[in-house]
């Protein structure tokens, strides 16, 4: 099955049509190159998946984010009240590769925020060439981010065309089809809290700190899209024990969910969650 309608709400993603045009996409595929040329060593390889990490200040974050009718589509997209850009990647997936393993991104599921209705965190990925089930397409479990479990039932692949992007709750389960064309697959991944502002302190404290983000003594520009889209934070700064495994009995808060509560058991991992479309 193959759709693109869905909201984030209800399905936990939604497909952004033509979100950059064909001459955008042309010019981010010659800055990612550019880009795995010039920074050989800091791409990470997951088994069929390779990210290479973005800054703030880098080309490729600028050509997504800078324009304002975007930033407006992807408000929207996400019911956003204080949206705040948070981190990126280069998600490539090589030709030839196998299926990425079914997962979810959120990061802390012991904390009481994973269980609110709306998105703490999402990631927006915008395809840089076209996919489908045979060639490295994103497959999603609709309302895995709401109740239920991690059965792998009526999955959606996602068919997309260069230029096209898709949103996705950090806790919705997916993952993506074997990339069988003898060419890479291309995203852009850029993750972002739609209500910077109504997020619990400690999680705002640890999410500042992620190193794509300005550190202390960058300047950052007053005009242009840093001072609307970077978070801003007064408070201490920490370091969350991360889970990434949603427990069973995984439900929302909210109108119509019950709450389970955060369970007890979590662990320490590594600093950030590198696996990804």
């Amino acid at each position: 099955m193959s759709t693109t309608d869905a909201g984030l709400a209800r399905e936990g993603y939604t497909v952004l049509r033509r979100f950059v045009s064909a001459s955008e996409v042309a010019s981010l595929r010659r800055e990612v190159e550019r880009l795995m040329a010039s920074s050989p060593g800091s791409a990470c390889a997951r088994p069929n998946n390779t990210l290479v990490p973005l800054r703030w200040d880098d080309p490729v974050v600028d050509s997504i984010v800078a324009d304002g009718r975007r930033r407006e589509r992807l408000r929207r997209a996400t019911d956003a009240r204080d949206l705040r850009w948070i981190s990126g990647y280069v998600s490539i997936k090589d030709a030839h590769s196998l299926p990425l393993e079914w997962h979810r991104d959120w990061w802390c599921w012991d904390h009481p925020v994973s269980y609110r209705r709306e998105p703490v965190q999402v990631a927006l990925l915008c395809y840089l060439s076209g996919t489908d089930a045979r060639h490295g397409a994103l497959r999603v479990t609709p309302g895995s981010h709401g109740p239920g479990g991690d059965e792998q039932t009526g999955e959606v692949t996602l068919d997309l065309q260069a230029g096209d992007a898709a949103v996705l709750d950090y806790r919705l389960l997916h993952g993506t089809h074997a990339n069988a064309a003898g060419r890479r697959r291309d995203c852009i991944l850029l993750s972002f809290t739609p209500s910077w502002t109504e997020l619990p302190t400690d999680i705002r404290g640890h999410l500042i700190s992620h190193p794509a983000l300005p550190g202390f003594d960058e300047p950052v520009p007053r005009t242009g899209w840093p001072p609307r889209l970077l978070p801003n934070f007064v408070g201490p700064r920490n370091d969350l024990p991360l889970r990434r495994d949603a427990p069973a009995d995984f439900a929302m808060t909210g109108v119509g969910a019950g709450h389970a509560g955060p369970p007890q058991d979590g662990r320490q991992e590594g600093p950030d969650n590198l696996r990804s479309p």
